[in-house]
């Protein structure tokens, strides 16, 4: 007959499972499968691959751990732009780091001071570092976001055109040969598909975005302007170079004349100011006199921050990205919080995502962009996007 667990047997048994219980490096073990477990359930579905998950699971377990080095260093980082954010963000990476492990040995009057007040603050000190695992892993997540835009006149000749829009790829990876995004473009079925810059990058190597590339220029018609990256890199002449030996259309203060579904349609395109500020005006001010009024002109350009240069013209539309919709955007405000700006950071850009109205005439449209591993912060709040737009006649 089996012994009976007398009660200060049962109680010292307990006590040791509280004490297990209690343990920093168990709650982190704990935090981290359920990071997994939500990542597990969700990224197969989004990327269709087992295999893509497992690295996303891996990227939420890192940000769990080294959560203070991300933000940390992807603020100093960020704010200094990409030559000197190393130097600068080397101090607060170790402070952030060392006082992260130094919590987590349980030999704080930090972690104490918590213990005092009971498992539940350290459940939620450990649950809020999970939250902010999840979080990051959702929204590195691509989604395909549509916008409608009604121009005005009698330009579209018959049915919505419908564009897919991508800005700020930087060459980041997307499953195996990117079937996450050329997947997502084959069933929208547009009728071009927009490259607005920083599609390569001056880091990162250039395969994930020559293949993407090379796989939608053989199904749609592409056309692609540079980016301050493209230019970063001291490589732009290459990089418009196998974009072209790959079928895509590339516009430096050309314009390119298309009929689509009876629409005759002009996209204008110019290259990124970086280096060339003096000549970009020029270009800009030769694709405007190129194109046809009576035509639909479409001026696709990296920079949105622009907007006032842009508005002095009277195209219908204005397609550009760079902001990456703010970095990190504020939850239920729908902000960005900062982006580039002409060499400086700036802070709740004022078009960062979507549509705006630039005069009676003109559209300006904003893509969030799919930069993902090549930024120093990851994006919070802010999926890497796939624009698709629609343009039809406006109602009279």
């Amino acid at each position: 007959m089996a012994r009976q667990v007398q009660p200060r047997e049962f109680k010292g048994m307990e006590n040791r499972l509280l004490k297990i219980a209690g343990n920093r490096l168990v709650f982190v073990v704990i935090a981290w499968v359920v990071s997994l477990l939500v990542t597990a359930c969700v990224l197969p579905q989004a990327f269709g691959s087992w295999s893509e998950a497992a690295t996303m699971a891996a990227a939420a377990f890192l940000m769990l751990v080294f959560g203070p080095y991300l933000l940390v260093v992807g603020l100093c980082g960020g704010m200094v732009g990409d030559v000197g954010w190393g130097l600068v963000a080397m101090v607060p990476f170790v402070v952030a780091q060392v006082a992260f492990l130094w919590l987590l040995s349980g030999k704080t009057s930090l972690w104490r001071r918590l213990g005092r007040l009971g498992r539940p603050a350290r459940c939620i000190a450990v649950t809020a570092l999970a939250i902010l695992s999840i979080v990051g892993v959702w929204s590195s997540l691509p989604c395909v976001d549509t916008y409608k835009v009604a121009v005005g006149g009698d330009k579209i000749k018959g049915e919505p055109l419908r564009f897919v829009v991508i800005s700020d790829l930087h060459s980041c990876y997307y499953g195996y040969r990117q079937r996450t995004l050329v997947d997502a473009v084959l069933r929208e079925r547009p009728d071009a598909v927009l490259l607005v810059g920083d599609i390569a990058d001056d880091r990162l190597a250039d395969n994930n975005a020559a293949i993407l590339i090379c796989q939608l220029a053989k199904q749609f018609p592409c056309i692609y302007v540079s980016g301050n990256h493209e230019y970063w890199s001291e490589r732009v002449d290459e990089i418009k170079a196998w974009i072209r030996g790959y079928g895509a259309t590339v516009l430096e203060g050309d314009v390119r004349t298309v009929e689509i579904k009876g629409t005759m349609v002009d996209f204008c395109g110019i290259d990124d100011p970086t280096y060339i500020l003096g000549s970009w005006f020029g270009q800009l001010k030769t694709v405007h006199e190129k194109s046809d009024p009576k035509h639909l002109r479409i001026l696709l350009s990296h920079r949105p921050e622009c907007a006032d240069i842009y508005a002095r013209y009277d195209f219908d539309l204005v397609v550009a990205g760079h902001l990456h919709g703010g970095q990190l955007r504020l939850p239920w405000l729908d902000v960005g919080l900062y982006g580039p700006a002409w060499g400086y950071r700036q802070f709740f850009p004022r078009y960062s995502d979507g549509i705006y109205a630039l005069n009676d005439n003109t559209r300006l449209v904003v893509s969030r962009g799919l930069a993902r591993e090549s930024t120093p912060l990851p994006r919070f709040f802010n999926h890497p996007e796939i624009m698709v737009l629609e343009v039809a006649s406006a109602p009279r």
